[in-house]
């Protein structure tokens, strides 16, 4: 459980560093500013299969889920009504023999290769969002203007 959320973690702050795409939106009288995510997130889990007729060796099973996420902000402040996963890749998964513990560096080394593949699908994802988002802003700002009457 321990190795699950800590590489959820660790992949978290690595992608939130990099942006895949930021874009500026003028709405009405604000200005926002969506960036946009790849993040993995690895689940590992170790099994040990048992055989009548031999020692059980440990295997570690694995699966990656790469998400692009988008974050809002308006006047520095974020803006977490607008914040969600706007798209999900196909996750990629395997398994070694062994250990997760001694399996992952290879499984960062794949989950990496593969974020880098889908890295221009995901920056293309991120700037057809945009009519998405303005659709989003609109509908508050029809809601806003009903309560304001």
């Amino acid at each position: 459980m321990f190795l699950i959320v800590a590489s959820q973690f660790v992949a978290a702050m690595a992608a939130a560093v990099t942006p895949v795409h930021s874009a500026e939106i003028s709405h009405g009288a604000r200005v926002y500013t969506a960036s946009y995510h790849a993040q993995p997130a690895v689940s590992l889990r170790e099994v040990e299969p048992r055989f009548a007729n031999r020692g059980a060796i440990p295997v570690c099973r694995w699966q990656a889920d790469l998400t692009v996420n988008r974050a809002v902000a308006a006047q520095g402040h974020a803006v977490p009504a607008f914040g969600k996963a706007i798209h999900r890749f196909a996750p990629l998964s395997g398994s070694y023999a062994g250990s997760c513990t001694a399996a992952r560096s290879q499984i960062d080394a794949e989950v990496a290769r593969y974020s880098k593949a889908k890295s221009a699908e995901a920056v293309a994802v991120a700037q057809q969002d945009r009519a998405v988002l303005m659709n989003e802003l609109d509908g508050v700002r029809t809601l806003t203007m009903q309560g304001a009457k």
